[in-house]
Parts: structure tokens; C-alpha cells; sequence
């Protein structure tokens, strides 16, 4: 869990728009979804902490219940248009948490922590039932489709609340049609083709304390399920798996669709992988990570939530900082974070700080940092970022030669 707020940035990345759910605790950093096609309300996560006997499920009768929230709020005036709680509709029972997994008290999906409220918001845990919702959207037709972690199920929610359908987890509604239609701890589920089929994350694994897993499935992998409302069946229709490693993801993970394309984040590893959509072969693999000892380790590289594919001509980022400057050894290494539409750098120098305008050199952008030589440069220097068809993007301060610091 984690709370905070949501902020929208135009392409100066300057905050335009501060979006969050009303609740005590704030929002949590789970979800925001913003309702397509109208794109005026966002659906969006949290948890309110409420005291509760846990005793039917083995906990203690001055236990914490960490209530899971899903909001649809107006991005314009933060008004709450729906406001839909796991405590009123979701019974403990319903959980795949196991209180006697710890002596803390966790259960397979949703734990038992926390000894006060305070504690709680401390991350103090000895006596907290936790829900955990991992993803909201809303389909054709208004209804809004709720993925809970740790019931193991995906609901199908009316807009007066009513679940009209369980996906999974105990009390499922759907029968499956041959294998792999199983999922467990998953993330990021979402409607497809005309909403036949879903998406998730299939992570396989839960980490429920820093010492307690729960291993349900060996592979993280991306499922694509055909659901047909109408027979109330589920079926597996693609399956896109990792290579060359495979493991579990014990949290996060996403399946994103880009035409013929699919990427998949695993979370918790730190892999991302884009497959073809037709055959399932993949197609590309990064790895984000200190060592190879991350490719196959849960815990050796940097883990994501979810995983995202763009391009400069659906964003265009032009930050408001000017391109940053570094004078080492008689070289120079520029960078831009955020700016998307750099195509090379110039060198510019000078005698006078107040008079940095002779070329040196232009090279082309190189990764973040682009490193270029500084010979033949005088004693102080400039950098200008320029796009593809020469237009100036930005400039660098004037920075010393001698002693690299700007001028």
C-alpha cells in the first residue's frame, strides 16, 4: 500500500491538475484510470483503516481492517461520482489470506497487522486485515470491473454497486474451458477486443511479510482470457511467457497492447518483454538491474509497476530546466531528462562568458548522456539541443572550463 496523490503534468511537466480520492487516507498509488472515451472522470484506488473483529477468521477481536476503496471522481472538480467498498460487498471468507501462514497473523491475499490505527499509518503491523485491489476500469456499458489480488478474482461491478459476476477466486461464476484459465495474485486486468476478453498479469506469487511467501505458480506470465458473458465461460486464447529466465513475480506486473504488439512488465522482476500478439514469439527484452544476477531474482534489480510503451508523436516532453552540463577530464557529457525530441547537440565557446557563440562541434543525441570532446574549446562552454530539423530546443547555462561549474 502506499498513499499520496495523483498529479497530471502538461508536456513542461509542470503540475496542471491534482486528482485524488476522497478519503482520509489518501490515494492509493495502485490505480488511476482515466475513463475512456470521454476522458473526464478518472477511476481511482484506497484503503480507510476501520477497527474490526477479525475472531471468525482466526485474528483478534480488536483487529484493523484496511477497507479497499474504488472511486470514480470528476478530474475537473474532484466530485466522487461512485464510491465502492470491499468491506460492504466482499467477505473475508472470500480471501486466499491464511491467518496461521505467520505468528503475525497474515492470510494468503489480505493480511492481519497492526496493533492502532497510529501504528498503521506508521507501517507498524501486528493486528491489520488487508484488501488489496490491483486495478478498475469501466466498461460499454458503465458497469465497472474491479481486479482484487487477493481474493484471486475479477468483479464485475453494476452501478449501484451489485456484483454481477465473479472471474476467478472461490466463488466464480464462469466455467473454464480447457487450461490456463487459473490465475493467481494478479494485476492489471483490463477488457479487450470489444470486451471478449481480459487481459492481466498472472504473477503467480504473493509476498505477504518480509519473511512469508505464498508460490501458487513457478512462471509470471501475461494471460489473454476469451470471457463470454453470455455462456459464462472462460477460456485461455494466448499466453505470453518470459525468456530465457523464468520465475514467479511475488507483486506488481502489467499487459499493455500496442497494435500487433504486447508488453509485459513483471514487476517484482525487473524484466520488461514485448511479444507479437499473432504467435507469441517475443520480440524484444530489457532488463533493468545492477548485475545479471537480476534476471532471474526476484529481488536483485529494479522492480516496476506497470510497464508502458510511447513514442514522440504521442508525447512530446519539453522540460522548463535548461539541458544539463558536465566538465570531466576535458570532456563534456550533456543531458535533457524528459526532453523527447533531441536529435543532436551543438558545442558553442568562447573567450567570455558573455560571448559563448562559436561552434566547436555537432553530435548526434547518444543514449541519456551524450559525451563529446572539448578540444579546441576555449574557456567557457555552451550546449544547444537541437531537433531533428535544426530548430533549437534549448540551451545550457555557460559553464567554465577550468573548473566545470557554471559561469
Amino acid at each position: 500500500m502506499g498513499f499520496g496523490t495523483v498529479l497530471m503534468m502538461n508536456p513542461n511537466y509542470e503540475v496542471v491538475m491534482n486528482v485524488s480520492a476522497v478519503n482520509p487516507e489518501g490515494t492509493d498509488l495502485h490505480e488511476f484510470n482515466i475513463v475512456k472515451p470521454e476522458n473526464k472522470t478518472a477511476l481511482l484506488t484506497a484503503f480507510h483503516t476501520i477497527p474490526f473483529d477479525l475472531s471468525s477468521i482466526g485474528g483478534p477481536v480488536d483487529g484493523w481492517y484496511s477497507n479497499g476503496v474504488i472511486q470514480e471522481v470528476d478530474i475537473a472538480t474532484g466530485a466522487v461520482l461512485f464510491n465502492w467498498t470491499t468491506f460492504d460487498h466482499i467477505a473475508l471468507s472470500e480471501s486466499y489470506n491464511n491467518i496461521s501462514l505467520t505468528g503475525q497473523g497474515v492470510r494468503r491475499s489480505d493480511t492481519l497487522r497492526r496493533s492502532s490505527h497510529q501504528q498503521h499509518r506508521q507501517g507498524t503491523d501486528s493486528k491489520l486485515f488487508k484488501t488489496f485491489i490491483r486495478a478498475s476500469f469501466q466498461d460499454s456499458e458503465g458497469n465497472y470491473i474491479i481486479s482484487a489480488r487477493h481474493s484471486q478474482a475479477i468483479y464485475k461491478i453494476a452501478a449501484n454497486g451489485t456484483i454481477l459476476w465473479r472471474l476467478g477466486g472461490k466463488m466464480s461464476n464462469f466455467t473454464a474451458i480447457g487450461n490456463g484459465t487459473e490465475f493467481h495474485w494478479q494485476h492489471h486486468a483490463r477488457w479487450r477486443a470489444d470486451e471478449t476478453h481480459i487481459s492481466l498479469f498472472d504473477d503467480g506469487a504473493a509476498l505477504l511479510t518480509a519473511s512469508v511467501n505464498v508460490i501458487d505458480e513457478p512462471v509470471a506470465t501475461g494471460k489473454y482470457l476469451k470471457v463470454d458473458q453470455e455462456a459464462m465461460t472462460v477460456s485461455l486464447t494466448k499466453q505470453f511467457i518470459p525468456h530465457p529466465s523464468q520465475n514467479y513475480s511475488l507483486a506488481e506486473g502489467s499487459v499493455e497492447f500496442y497494435g500487433d504488439t504486447v508488453l509485459v512488465g513483471y514487476g517484482l522482476l525487473p524484466w520488461s518483454q514485448a511479444y507479437s500478439f499473432d504467435t507469441q514469439e517475443l520480440l524484444f527484452s530489457a532488463v533493468v538491474g545492477p548485475n545479471i544476477a537480476s534476471l532471474g531474482n526476484n529481488n536483485a534489480g529494479i522492480n516496476n509497476y506497470r510497464a508502458f510503451q510511447t513514442s514522440t508523436l504521442q508525447f512530446t516532453g519539453h522540460p522548463t530546466v535548461p539541458p544539463n552540463v558536465s566538465v570531466t577530464d576535458g570532456d563534456i557529457y550533456v543531458s535533457w531528462n524528459g526532453a523527447t525530441h533531441v536529435a543532436s547537440y551543438t558545442l558553442l565557446t568562447g573567450s567570455s562568458a558573455n560571448d559563448v557563440k562559436q561552434t566547436v562541434t555537432s553530435v548526434p543525441k547518444s543514449g541519456f548522456e551524450t559525451k563529446i570532446s572539448g578540444a579546441r574549446t576555449a574557456e567557457f562552454i555552451a550546449i544547444e539541443a537541437l531537433a531533428a530539423n535544426g530548430t533549437i530546443l534549448g540551451i545550457s547555462a555557460v559553464y567554465s572550463t577550468t573548473n566545470g561549474r557554471v559561469a
